[in-house]
């Protein structure tokens, strides 16, 4: 039930940024990770959102809203500082960062994310039975196991980013 309501929220949040990329948006691509267990390393521009089951999200240095009346969002985890970063863990962990630029590292099990804009994901799956799935700007999923590094969005030439001996 949970996966349905995350499924149906990325939907609702994706359709209006999606209509707003194809008018030439600053924008313009996806992002969705699906029931990863993983080490994931976000850097981009945009909206992004989503659950973890276990585990911790470290917001490298400042994450830079667009709007100063946007406030990221929390949920389920214990904050901490550390160095210069934010690091929340815990499970059942949600979170939201409604538009900006933000580095995250998402380090856990049953991580669903989505995001909306511009960026590059690099992943180290845990390499258990599955790792989880990313598809990149309306592409195909593809196993975490098989990707390093993938771009989304503008200046994206290739949707299929580079598997591990690539």
């Amino acid at each position: 039930m949970r996966k349905l309501c995350l499924l149906l929220l990325a939907v609702l949040l994706l359709l209006p940024a999606v209509a707003v990329a194809d008018r030439g948006g600053p924008s313009g691509g996806s992002l969705v990770v699906s029931g990863a267990s993983a080490r994931l390393t976000l850097s981009g521009n945009g909206l992004i959102f989503g659950h973890l089951g276990r585990g911790t999200i470290t917001v490298v240095g400042d994450y830079r809203p667009d709007d100063n009346s946007a406030l990221s969002s929390v949920s389920g985890a214990k904050m901490k500082f550390t160095g210069g970063n934010v690091v929340y863990s815990g499970s059942d962990v949600r979170f939201l960062f409604p538009g900006g630029r933000y580095t995250l590292i998402v380090d856990g099990t049953g991580i669903d994310l989505s995001a909306v804009g511009s960026g590059k994901l690099t992943a180290l799956g845990k390499f258990l039975s599955d790792d989880g799935t990313v598809a990149v700007d309306g592409g195909i999923p593809q196993s975490i196991d098989s990707v390093s590094v993938l771009t989304y969005g503008k200046g994206n030439s290739s949707s299929a980013g580079k598997g591990r001996n690539g």
